[in-house]
């Protein structure tokens, strides 16, 4: 089931592959006008706990109507006066990068980081806090001179949580656990369009959650093989000391 994006070994490095215009036109159609009113209930859940803590917009942004071009980009056939009115009519979370810096963005499901403090940074600096990171952050301008020229790509990353819901967002504490019941995969599938070709696209971000267990019927020998691989660092970065623990208790008993 998720043989797809459970990698063995496992390694902190860019895995964009390229995706047909066709699906994501399908894509953008799917989270907007056959939008699911549960997920769209859910993000406006998400700005009412956090506010600003999940979304901005930068003067660039707005001189260059950046959401409104995106929007055009999507398909979406609809004007909107920010980002938060953007944010709060789709399902995935957005972000827009512009002349190599994030200008604006709404991420309700973020994975423990918080989008309201991201603004003008390059994809480098982005992902300065991941552990083993230095071949992603080493490729980070070859990764925005393809994601802005005329391809879609995407790519998916994984992780565990005691959160049994889509955000993560460091605000909220992630409660202690001591058993594989208590655990969830996350799971992000990052979609990438160009908006103006050699200087801006946006980032799409679908985010769903599975109880582990579940995922361990399916896919346990894999994900353990993955887990297994990793870096001290990597599964600190992961908070998944205590569940690698827990996986193999598990997977013995």
């Amino acid at each position: 089931m998720f043989s797809h994006l459970i990698k063995v070994p496992f390694i902190m490095s860019p895995t964009f592959a390229k995706y047909s215009f066709a699906k994501m036109m399908l894509h953008t159609q799917k989270i907007s006008t056959y939008a699911n009113d549960y997920t769209i209930d859910e993000r406006i859940s998400e700005y009412g706990n956090l506010k600003d803590d999940i979304w901005f917009e930068t003067d660039i942004a707005k001189d260059n109507d950046l959401v409104n071009k995106t929007s055009e980009s999507l398909g979406l056939n609809q004007s909107f006066t920010n980002m938060l009115g953007l944010g709060l009519e789709i399902e995935d979370d957005i972000l827009i990068m512009h002349e190599g810096k994030l200008e604006s963005s709404f991420v309700a499901f973020a994975s423990s980081w918080s989008a309201g403090d991201q603004q003008g940074k390059t994809l480098k600096e982005l992902h300065k806090p991941i552990a083993d990171g230095d071949k992603l952050r080493d490729a980070s301008g070859h990764i925005m001179k393809a994601i802005t020229g005329n391809n879609c790509y995407h790519r998916y990353t994984w992780g565990i949580s005691p959160l049994g819901k889509r955000s993560n967002h460091p605000s909220y504490e992630k409660p202690d656990f001591d058993s594989i019941d208590d655990l969830w995969f996350r799971v992000e599938h990052e979609r990438t369009i160009p908006v103006e070709k050699n200087k801006t696209c946006a980032l799409l971000i679908s985010v769903d959650v599975f109880p582990l267990k579940d995922v361990l019927k399916t896919d346990g020998e894999l994900l353990q093989k993955s887990i297994d691989s990793m870096t001290d660092s990597v599964l600190e970065y992961k908070n998944l000391k205590k569940v690698k623990k827990l996986m193999n208790e598990y997977i013995l008993s």
